[in-house]
């Protein structure tokens, strides 16, 4: 077989690939209910990054651990918000439909919210208490952002 035979039967099968994943996408409710479990991550993280700072022999364990999961998962936000997954959908989100109308907007705020992330794991796992106690706000303060234009507000 030549290079060429080879690199032609590369790209057929990589298009072939394609067209079977865009054939098993996700529906709109799928995605929904994968974005609202990836945000609990965050959520989950987030909230054990401050309750943690609230004791008096904070973990740099659990900073740690929360930092990786923020991370990691932080710069995905985007993706997880495609056209046609928010209220129109027909599915209970608290997306608002600002995210989808000003989506500049919102692809920077979850920019800033990655660069957070990162800035925080960064000093999670540096084990400094004083790194992770000056990067925590601004993570905080990115969420805050995100979910003050984003998110519609619980009902409590």
């Amino acid at each position: 077989m030549s290079l060429r035979t080879i690199t032609s039967a590369a790209v057929a099968a990589a298009v072939a690939a394609s067209f079977a994943v865009s054939a098993i996408a996700a529906t709109p409710a799928e995605t929904i209910k994968d974005r609202q479990g990836h945000m609990k991550q965050i959520g989950k993280a987030t909230k054990a990054v401050f309750d943690e700072l609230k004791k008096p022999d904070p973990s740099i364990a659990t900073f740690q651990a929360s930092g990786k999961t923020l991370d990691e998962l932080a710069p995905q936000v985007p993706n997880w918000f495609p056209a046609g997954t928010g209220p129109e959908a027909g599915v209970k989100t608290e997306a608002l439909p600002v995210i989808w109308t000003k989506n500049d907007d919102f692809k920077k705020a979850a920019a800033n919210l990655a660069t957070q992330a990162h800035a925080f794991n960064l000093a999670a796992q540096s084990g400094s208490l004083d790194q992770v106690k000056a990067a925590a706000p601004k993570l905080g303060g990115a969420c805050k952002a995100c979910h003050d234009q984003f998110k519609a507000k619980d009902e409590h």
